[in-house]
């Protein structure tokens, strides 16, 4: 079955578009028709309940998704994995994690679903961030035996690096020295010694330069450190080895919970993006009975498109069609919206079949067609030596092998390419067999002799698309009920061609093509009427749907009331129960306990509805304060400063003013937290997720948190130093980066005094300037409670 001229190629890529792992692009792109009408009513259940999520602004990602197979392959053979192969495990439990959180207060079988299908997998993420630093390292501090070798390794350091500078600094080696520092050779300290004066420092030699002219040598009052400091890197990458294995055994042991969860995370990203699909083409879902009757059917791709330009809509039109009219033949204007027409049946009729809600309104039919045979556009085939017709033929031959109302065909100009005399009476004896056959199908046809002489008892339906009867121009309204004519004529005349050369084809015209033109007036008459009661009706139903609306507001309205009514009953009797225990003056325990009862069995017994629950947490969650606005946005978030018209990332909570420190475009500034919005676009939740669970800190990017110290007083730069290091000690921050300017030597001492006594820092190293930029600190924090 060839869709490819039925749009539907194009439709997939437009859902692909709204995936966020390719994983999940490879199988839409795939997608086949389900199995039985009663699966795709599941799929649309589903994927109505996954909009719950995108009305949230909480569509979970699933990126990690795309490294899944590289380090699963391996972790079922028992194999170490590799450093990135564990942080790509951490992504992918992170983001399952974000998904469970995400689903877990929706009401509905899909979410608790998924909830019951993705096991917790914080245990993984902690074991992993245990080990594991941000910046993709193993933690000094990941065992016992590592951290001493790292404490020893830095000691050695200390000690080959002072004696080396003893050396360097000594007046009797300035001779021999070609210049005054230490370097590095092979792992192993040593010093640059003037060629040919080697013999006068006793160590052992490593290299030397190019021109000879610098002999590179290990004095022999380090050797033994250097031996030392070695062996405990050697030491070192086994226990890091060690641990290697250790986690990837542990992890080895969740490959089944591992399995299920991508198998479920891929499953939610498809469902997901149909979801985004859906609300985006207001689709709904429909009815699979034995008719084919479509509300508001609109092309879907012709809906997004026009979604995005304002002052534009399209039109919608109804389709209607029984076993005993099972056959539309349509026709109309050239460029009247025909071939849209057809296709956007069959695109319902595919997407039906497939499980996405197709772009019509609610209450829709359709059949559960096993077959869907498009004959749209040009077929032929040089290799098999067929003309466009003959290829054309060849297709509809093919229709004659269906049979039965599960099947449809869709013909767009049926015989139209050849002597229109013989192709009209090729295109009725097609006709009338695929009546015989009991199929659906929708044919367009700009040939007169197919537009008469069919019977009430036929099964041919025929209907023709509205153009202006003034202008000739088209309105794309589909016309039930009435054949159309193709109005060439008119076409002409409305693109500008000259009356002379339009006079003269009239004149061609068979007596009966005049007379029908002369005829037109009245059939144009008639479609007025027919178009008159078809607004009206649409008029009707407008109102009654605006008479819905209207009264499931009240209904709110009144559940509403009702609910204040409640809370203020239960505030009263609150204040009589506060009142009647403080003026309580009983004799013993006996007694007031009596009274208490007394009382609290003359309170009414008030049961909330869940709507009432819902309203007022709705009206809850607007009371945003500055007190509980850190809560809501904590640091990290990004959001939208208003009075600048752009996007910040949050750096604090607010002050005793109300103010948020903002990071926007390299600046930061304090701004009042009511000028904060949520930003516009479109962000991966899955770390607001896991921060609103509650329970798991942790942060999504290997980049750590930088401070910018350039420009500061020493005063402002400690108090900002000391804030950054508080907050990353309560998130659970490992490293942080501070940026000083190059040369300022008195804001450098200042922060390495401060940094030598505060008990946040486990350690720290200043690594120099390169090019002559600015100074960088590293910290490290202490992680012991």
């Amino acid at each position: 079955m060839d869709l490819s001229n039925l749009d539907w190629h194009e439709l997939l890529e437009k859902l692909k578009t709204f995936a966020t792992s390719e994983t999940a692009r490879a199988k839409l792109e795939k997608i086949q028709a389900l199995v039985s009408p009663e699966e795709c009513q599941e799929s649309f259940k589903n994927i109505f309940s996954a909009q719950a999520l995108i009305d949230q602004n909480l569509r979970p990602f699933f990126k990690s998704l795309d490294l899944y197979p590289q380090w699963i392959s391996r972790l079922k053979k028992n194999a170490t994995l590799k450093i990135l192969e564990i942080r790509d495990v951490r992504e992918f439990s992170i983001e399952a994690m974000a998904l469970r959180e995400a689903c877990r207060d929706l009401d509905s079988p899909w979410a608790k679903q998924i909830v019951s299908e993705v096991e917790q997998l914080d245990e993984v993420v902690s074991l992993i961030d245990h080990m594991i630093s941000p910046g993709g390292e193993i933690r000094s501090d990941a065992s016992e035996t590592l951290f001493n070798l790292f404490r020893e390794k830095e000691k050695l350091q200390r000690d080959v690096q002072n004696t080396l500078d003893r050396l360097v600094k000594d007046h009797d080696m300035e001779n021999l020295l070609q210049d005054r520092y230490v370097t590095n050779r092979e792992g192993r300290w040593v010093l640059p010694v003037k060629g040919g004066m080697q013999r006068y420092m006793p160590g052992v030699i490593h290299a030397a330069s190019q021109s000879k002219q610098t002999v590179f040598i290990e004095p022999e009052k380090v050797i033994p450190m250097n031996n030392r400091l070695r062996q405990v890197e050697n030491e070192i990458e086994e226990e890091i080895e060690r641990l290697l294995v250790e986690i990837s055994k542990n992890l080895f042991y969740r490959v089944p919970q591992f399995i299920q969860a991508e198998d479920r995370m891929v499953k939610t990203d498809i469902e997901l993006a149909q979801a985004q699909l859906s609300s985006l083409i207001e689709s709904s879902a429909v009815e699979f009975t034995d008719e084919l009757e479509l509300f508001q059917l609109r092309h879907p791709l012709l809906q997004s498109h026009l979604q995005s330009q304002k002052g534009k809509r399209i039109i919608s039109n109804n389709i209607d069609l029984e076993k005993n009219k099972s056959i539309l033949l349509l026709s109309g204007p050239n460029a009247g919206g025909k071939t849209v027409l057809l296709k956007s049946i069959g695109l319902a009729a595919q997407m039906a079949r497939c499980g996405i809600p197709p772009a019509v309104a609610a209450n829709s039919k359709i059949p559960f067609f096993k077959e869907i045979l498009v004959i749209v556009g040009d077929s032929q085939s040089v290799e098999q030596e067929l003309s466009t017709f003959a290829a054309h033929l060849k297709l509809l031959q093919q229709g004659l092998l269906l049979s039965g109302p599960q099947n449809l065909i869709l013909v767009d100009e049926i015989c139209g390419s050849t002597d229109p005399e013989e192709g009209a009476a090729l295109a009725r004896c097609f006709i009338e067999e695929y009546a015989k056959k009991n199929v659906y199908g929708v044919i367009t046809s700009h040939l007169h002799p197919l537009k008469i002489g069919w019977k009430e008892s036929d099964s041919i339906f025929c209907g023709s698309m509205e153009c202006n009867p003034k202008t000739g121009s088209p309105t794309y309204q589909f016309l039930p009920g009435v054949s159309g004519e193709s109005m060439a004529i008119k076409t002409a005349e409305r693109i500008g061609i000259s009356k002379d050369l339009i006079n003269r084809a009239v004149d061609y015209l068979s007596p009966q093509s005049r007379l029908r033109i002369e005829n037109q007036v009245e059939l144009d008459s008639m479609k007025a009427q027919l178009i008159k009661l078809q607004d009206q009706l649409h008029e009707e139903i407008k109102t009654v749907n605006a008479d819905k609306l209207q009264l499931k507001k009240t209904l709110e309205q009144a559940e509403k009331e009702r609910s204040q009514a409640y809370d203020k009953t239960i505030k009263n009797a609150e204040k009589k129960v506060e009142e009647a225990l403080q003026n309580a003056r009983v004799a013993n325990v006996l007694e007031r306990h009596r009274e208490v009862q007394k009382i609290q069995m003359d309170l009414p017994q008030i049961v909330k509805s869940s709507t009432a629950n819902t309203l007022q947490s709705e009206k809850n969650n607007e009371k945003l304060s500055a007190e509980n606005f850190g809560a809501r946005f904590s640091a990290g978030t990004k959001v939208f400063i208003q009075s600048l018209g752009q996007d910040g990332v949050i750096q604090s909570e607010p002050n005793n003013k109300g103010e948020v420190q903002v990071l926007s475009q390299s600046l930061r500034l304090w701004v009042s937290w009511k000028d904060l919005k949520t930003a516009t676009d479109l962000q991966n939740p899955t770390l607001k997720l896991l921060r609103q669970s509650g329970n798991f800190q942790t942060t999504l990017t290997n980049e750590d948190p930088v401070i910018d110290l350039r420009g500061k007083t020493v005063e402002e730069a400690l108090g900002k130093l000391e804030t950054a290091l508080e907050h990353g000690s309560q998130h659970m921050e490992t490293r942080i980066k501070v940026i000083h300017g190059h040369g300022t030597e008195a804001l450098k001492k200042a922060v390495r005094n401060y940094l030598s006594r505060s008990v946040l820092v486990k350690k720290w190293n200043v690594a120099p300037p390169a090019g002559g930029g600015d100074g960088v600190t590293w910290i490290e924090l202490n992680d012991e409670d």
